[in-house]
This record gives C-alpha cells, sequence and structure tokens, in this order.
C-alpha cells in the first residue's frame, strides 16, 4: 500500500523510520507534505502542495501527523472526501472533529482510525475497541499524560517544587514553552473523551469532561500524600453510573501500592474493567516518536488487513458527575465544607461528589484564590 504522511515531525519521522526498516510490511511512503522544503535523505518524497497527494491515485491512505486542528482538519477531510483511509494521531482533530470525520468517512466507504490519539505507543484504544465487542465496559480509568507523569514523578523523586521540576522539563523537551494543556489536565481531558466514546458508544466532548490539573500543586502536598503512604498522579476516571457516564480528570493520590502509583516518569497506563473479563492494564511508553510512530503504523496495518471499521457514534453522552462521590485533600485559604480532619493550609474533606468539587474550585479561582485538590483514591 502506498500512503502519504501529513507532517515530518516527531511522529512523522518516527512513522517513516518503522516503515523504512521493515520493507516486508509492504508500505511505502510516497509522499511527506511539509510546511518547508529541505534538503535531506527523504527531499524526493517531500512536497508543500496538498494537491500532489489528493490527485495521486496511487495514495489510498494519508497518516497525519501534523497536529493542531488547522490546517490538519481540512487535510484529513479532503482526503476522506477523495476516497483515502486515514490514520491520526491527533487528539486534539479526533476530538473536536470526531463526528464530521467519522461521516466523511463514512460517505465515502474508507477507514478514519485513531487509536494512537490516547495512548501514544501503548495499545489503548485498539483493545478497548476488542474488549467492547462482546463485553460490557464498566469503567476506564488511566494516567496517560506524559508531562504531568513527569513533572509529579520528580516532585516525588527529588522533594523539588513545582516550579523547579517544571522548569527542567521544558529544558529536556518533556514540557512545551507553554505547558498549560499538560499541566492543566487539556490533553488529558481529550484523551478521556475520545476513550470514553469508544467504551460507551457515545459523542464524549472535551466539555463534558470536568477537569482540574496539577498548576497549583507544592512540595508539601506532595510531602502529605507520602505521610499518608500515597502518590500523586493525573488520573482520568469514567464509568457506567445509572443514567449515563460520569467521566472527569483530577490529581487523584493513590495508594502507593497500586500500579498506577509505581509508574514510571516516561511510561503511561490506562484501565479498562468489564463485566466479563474483570480488569485489563495496558502499560507502556506514552509518547516519543517511535512508540507513537508504531502505534499509527498499527493502524495502517489494520487497514490493509481489512480490520473492521471503527463505529461511527452519533448518540450525544448524558454525563451525571454528581453520581461519583469521594473524599477529597484540599489546600486553599478560607472555610471549606464537609471537613474531616485538617491542618496548616490543607484539609481532607468529603466525601464530595465530583461536580460540586470542581465546581467549588471554579468558584474559589473565579475570586483569584489558587486551589489544589486531589482526590482521595482507595484500594483497588
Amino acid at each position: 500500500m502506498k500512503i502519504a504522511l501529513l507532517g515530518f515531525g516527531v511522529v512523522g519521522s518516527g512513522a517513516y523510520e518503522i516503515i523504512a526498516s521493515q520493507p516486508e510490511c509492504g508500505i511505502t511512503v510516497k509522499r511527506a507534505l511539509v510546511q518547508t522544503m529541505r534538503p535531506g535523505p527523504v527531499d524526493g518524497l517531500l512536497t508543500t502542495d496538498m494537491a500532489d497527494i489528493l490527485d495521486d491515485p496511487e495514495i489510498e491512505l494519508v497518516a497525519e501527523a501534523m497536529g493542531g486542528l488547522e490546517p490538519a482538519y481540512r487535510y484529513v477531510l479532503a482526503a476522506l472526501r477523495a476516497g483515502k483511509h486515514v490514520v491520526t494521531a491527533n487528539k486534539l482533530l479526533v476530538c473536536q472533529r470526531f463526528r464530521e470525520l467519522n461521516q466523511a468517512a463514512a460517505e465515502s466507504g474508507v477507514q478514519f482510525r485513531y487509536t494512537a490519539s490516547a495512548g501514544g505507543g501503548i495499545p489503548w484504544l485498539f483493545n478497548l475497541l476488542r474488549a467492547k465487542r462482546l463485553d460490557e465496559i464498566q469503567e476506564i480509568s488511566g494516567c496517560i499524560n506524559g508531562t504531568s507523569n513527569f513533572i509529579l514523578g520528580n516532585m516525588h523523586k527529588y522533594r523539588a517544587s513545582f516550579e523547579r521540576v517544571l522548569s527542567e522539563a521544558q529544558r529536556m523537551g518533556y514540557a512545551e514553552a507553554d505547558p498549560s494543556a499538560d499541566i492543566d489536565g487539556l490533553d488529558l481531558q481529550r484523551k478521556c473523551a475520545i476513550s470514553a466514546s469508544l467504551a460507551f458508544s457515545m459523542v464524549v466532548e472535551e466539555q463534558d469532561v470536568l477537569t482540574a490539573g496539577i498548576r497549583h500543586i507544592t512540595k508539601e502536598d506532595i510531602e502529605w500524600a507520602e505521610a499518608h503512604g500515597m502518590i500523586c498522579k493525573q488520573m482520568m476516571h469514567c464509568k457506567k453510573v445509572p443514567d449515563g457516564i460520569s467521566a472527569y480528570v483530577e490529581p487523584t493520590f493513590l495508594p502507593n501500592t497500586l500500579p498506577e502509583a509505581n509508574l514510571p516518569v516516561r511510561s503511561s497506563i490506562a484501565s479498562l474493567y468489564g463485566k466479563y473479563v474483570g480488569r485489563l492494564t495496558f502499560f507502556g511508553a506514552g509518547a516519543g516518536t517511535l512508540p507513537t510512530g508504531m502505534n499509527m503504523m498499527q493502524d495502517v496495518m489494520d487497514v490493509m488487513a481489512g480490520v473492521g471499521k471503527l463505529h461511527v457514534y452519533t448518540q450525544p453522552a448524558r454525563i451525571f458527575n454528581q453520581e461519583e462521590s469521594h473524599p477529597y485533600y484540599v489546600r486553599c485559604p478560607g472555610p471549606l465544607p464537609k471537613v474531616q480532619e485538617q491542618g496548616d493550609g490543607w484539609a481532607v474533606i468529603g466525601p464530595m461528589p465530583v461536580e460540586e468539587m470542581h465546581q467549588l474550585a471554579k468558584e474559589k479561582e473565579a475570586a483569584g484564590i489558587p486551589v489544589f485538590f486531589a482526590g482521595l483514591a482507595q484500594e483497588a
């Protein structure tokens, strides 16, 4: 199968390296769309004109590795309408244009696959889809944001401040110059929405997922967690409730015996709980040139092998975060409800519905009061 790459950066170059090293896989990169032509060993493949890809009948599939919403959305939609399969690892694109792209693929009779958009190199979405064919998924959870895991892991390891570890993560390339998407939980919010959509056969929008981040965490919060036998991770949670699903992202203090608590700083983990199969957990490299490129190319191989299309979901999700309740650790000045225990600047409150806790934090932030909170998890 001859394919084209959209973008030749971290993920695109990783995908190309994998294909070039395994000619027996039957995939050939014929074109790679770039913003600016540059000399190099692959300059014969490069083009700055999308028409070179759309108008080439030999190119059957487009692998989008540009990132961002535009021009990725415009190019992917054009490729689908031109009758070409598309695979992508672009979580922002999948999350914000889920309906439109799935519909365009269905109308053209081609596949739109995106199992690398959540989990990087972990075959998370692929196995989630495989499990739900015969099982009823009850719950999903995971720590699949590499930047927050790097920051929190090193705060625990070195007893360092958030600001110091973030600066080091930026220096090493683990965090963007503007780290908001990672430290405010927005990256994980999108991955949660994509995962929940597939797990529960409904369209979960990113704004459906209540989200809190780690921007205001301190060394003192880490010390409190460790003193109570816990480790802090930024987690996504989604489960079936009587009238729909709950879906939220928040820092979580986990008992230090759990696999998620012992996650290495450069890895990711995601779990599902099925009615019949019970708990299944997937662990591995969550990001990077080769792991994500490999997962994208697995989607290409699935298209070649005729693996069934990803389903098109149109039913909007019914979100009920009021149904989910647990205790919280909170650090902020001023009075708090349902206090169980408190100390110098911190309190344990609840159990409290997730929706109420997130709303309380938003109200305090709107009043200029910084808040850090973390759900207190129990042993599995």
